[in-house]
């Protein structure tokens, strides 16, 4: 019934765009609305161009990162170079002063939590304080992104204005806080240290922060699907004991893709395995959190012997079984005095269910995973069926469970280069998560980028960077001053044509996940009229983009709208206008010239040397037996 559904609704919509093709009238063209540029209220300022940096005696290592972060910067801005000295100098009340030195009052920072920080003038001192090891160099990053305009936008795109003096507004006060205590992502630019210390990620998957820079808040032994893969592993154990394994009804027979949570013996040998990793492993020194996950493999194969089905069946939820697992190693490791370690499991696909009779201990997280989505709506929109159960899942957790973290997605994972138009709802989504007292946001996107990087991969991970710190921001300014920096003149063509994208994504109803096909209505229901108007919207952004790297930007980001309209068969790559495939030629060739060599997830997924050119690009991979 369900098929014949979505049978229906797409031959509908596609007799609704015939009719609207035949009779619609040209879009308008789009005008760009002129810029005028913002200026700074007028105030009393500080000018600090002979004042000295100030740090604590006995500065920590991420301390003296703070100070010559500040001080290179201030020196690209100006030219100047400030002095770095210690509060052991004579005090002056021309003093840029870092962290807890005798110049600070005890209560400057007082109450923080872990990464907040405090920028302050204090008559004609500023000071930088922030909490744990790294919300002082937050705080520098924020002072020099607020009071002189820098900004991190890539890992190669860095703005840092030109002035002829460093003048500081009298009135600074600027008190921030994270929303969460972990922050995640992949992506590209979330690789590089100095991006992800600019736009606050701390998590260790996909960077590394030495004690120079406050370390990151680290999984230890890996970040995912971790049993029957590094623990109890199936080479060493399956064939003495597959009674450690999972018994599936449906083979009759036990498979070494998961563990039977309810063995004992699983139970003392995961729990000694986890025990052996901390203490080969944790850093008593770190304040920054430690977590080992205890995570099922990326399968359905849970076990169904007599007592996992029965403690499932008594808490309604195969989350039972895992739970009550997962409690035991982590009173194990609280009782061997591992306070700053939490134990990390998911609520993922067959576990998403919060069970109904046994609650996840103090020190465990329970990561929520949204893959089953809708990203066309936000996840509070009742009216679409597969985000309205995701929440009613979110609520039962939230009743048994304090420390909830997310796993959230950002891409089509089908089709990489394609549009993923999750724009409109990255932002409500973030804010349904403090909402719903979430401590850690994980948002994985296309974390193969590297080598598939033909959609708005930066921007992405840009604004879900900042979003993850302050879920309230001004999201339209800080689309807008990307979009300005990275693509040029031509930025608001960009602009309107993610509005365009964001407004006919799920346009009738229909629910974009992150496995749909290119030719699906819930992607892009666009018109030819839409489709002709889009164009002259890129033809302006390449026309307009300034200098040779936002021209390349322009024409990267333009290639998923291509690969949108080969896919489709629609523009200049129907089948009338590319009969001879010089058009699929042209898209292959920058595909190459632009790095793709990857088109979607998995060992399929790479882009065929010699592709047949007559089929869709999304069938261009190369065939692994």
């Amino acid at each position: 019934m369900a098929d014949f559904f979505n049978r229906f609704i797409s031959a509908f919509l596609t007799v609704i765009l015939f009719f609207s093709n035949l009779f619609a009238l040209p879009m308008k063209p789009f005008e760009p609305t002129p810029e005028t540029p913002k200026q700074k209220e007028p105030g009393l300022t500080l000018c600090v161009d002979d004042y000295a940096i100030i740090l604590p005696a006995a500065a920590k290592p991420y301390e003296t990162t703070a100070a010559k972060t500040l001080q290179d910067y201030l020196k690209r801005i100006s030219g100047i170079t400030l002095p770095i000295q210690t509060d052991e100098t004579a005090q002056s009340g021309q003093e840029i002063v870092l962290g807890f030195t005798n110049r600070s009052r005890a209560d400057s920072a007082a109450g923080l939590i872990d990464d907040g920080y405090l920028c302050q003038v204090v008559g004609t001192r500023v000071f930088i304080n922030g909490a744990g090891t790294r919300g002082t160099i937050y705080g520098v990053y924020h002072f020099l992104e607020e009071v002189f305009g820098c900004h991190w936008y890539t890992k190669d795109l860095i703005v840092v204005p030109e002035a002829e003096s460093l003048l500081v507004p009298q009135d600074l006060n600027m008190k921030q806080e994270p929303y969460f205590e972990s922050r995640e992502t992949d992506w590209i630019s979330p690789n590089d240290a100095t991006y992800s210390l600019a736009n606050n990620l701390n998590g260790g998957t996909y960077r590394h922060f030495g004690e120079d820079n406050g370390c990151t808040v680290n999984y230890l032994g890996g970040f995912c699907h971790t049993l029957a893969t590094a623990r109890c592993a199936r080479s060493t154990y399956f064939e003495t004991h597959p009674e450690y394994f999972a018994y599936r009804i449906d083979k009759r027979e036990r498979v070494d893709r998961q563990l039977c949570l309810t063995n004992p013996d699983v139970v003392q040998i995961v729990t000694q395995e986890v025990l052996d990793l901390l203490r080969n492993n944790y850093n008593p020194e770190s304040d920054s959190l430690q977590i080992v996950s205890l995570t099922q493999d990326d399968n359905q194969d849970y076990c169904q012997c007599d007592k996992c089905r029965a403690l499932d069946e008594a808490n309604g939820s195969h989350a039972g079984t895992m739970i009550t697992f997962v409690n035991q190693v982590a009173k194990a490791v609280k009782d061997a005095g591992y306070d700053k370690v939490a134990i990390d499991t998911f609520a993922y696909q067959y576990t998403r269910q919060a069970p109904t009779n046994v609650k996840p201990d103090d020190n465990v997280i329970v990561r929520l995973c949204s893959i089953e989505c809708c990203f066309s709506h936000p996840m509070e929109d009742k009216s679409c069926k597969q985000n309205a159960d995701f929440m009613k899942d979110f609520a039962d957790w939230g009743k048994i469970c304090g420390r909830i973290y997310i796993w959230d997605y950002t891409t089509n994972y089908s089709n990489y280069i394609g549009p993923f138009c999750d724009f409109g709802v990255i932002q409500p989504n973030m804010q349904t998560f403090v909402k719903n007292n979430v401590k850690g946001v994980y948002e994985e996107g296309n974390y193969t980028a590297a080598e598939s990087n033909g959609e708005f991969a930066e921007l992405r991970a840009y604004l879900l960077s900042r979003l993850m710190w302050d879920p309230y921001l001004d999201y339209e300014a800080e689309m807008d001053g990307f979009l300005k920096a990275y693509y040029g003149g031509g930025w608001q063509y960009v602009r309107e044509f993610i509005r365009m994208m964001t407004d006919y994504t799920g346009k009738y109803g229909q629910h974009m996940t992150i496995y749909r096909s290119m030719t699906d209505k819930s992607v892009l229901c666009f018109s030819k009229r839409e489709i002709n108007y889009c164009d002259e919207l890129w033809q302006n952004a390449v026309a307009k983009a300034g200098t040779p790297a936002q021209q390349q930007n322009v024409e990267r980001s333009l290639l998923c709208w291509r690969y949108w309209k080969a896919c489709n068969r629609v523009a200049e790559f129907s089948r009338k206008n590319n009969k001879d495939g010089q058009e699929s030629q042209k898209l292959y060739d920058d595909f190459v010239a632009f790095g793709i060599r990857r088109l979607f997830e998995g060992g399929n997924g790479m882009l065929s040397a010699a592709p047949d050119l007559t089929k869709v690009p999304r069938e261009w991979y190369e065939r692994v037996d």
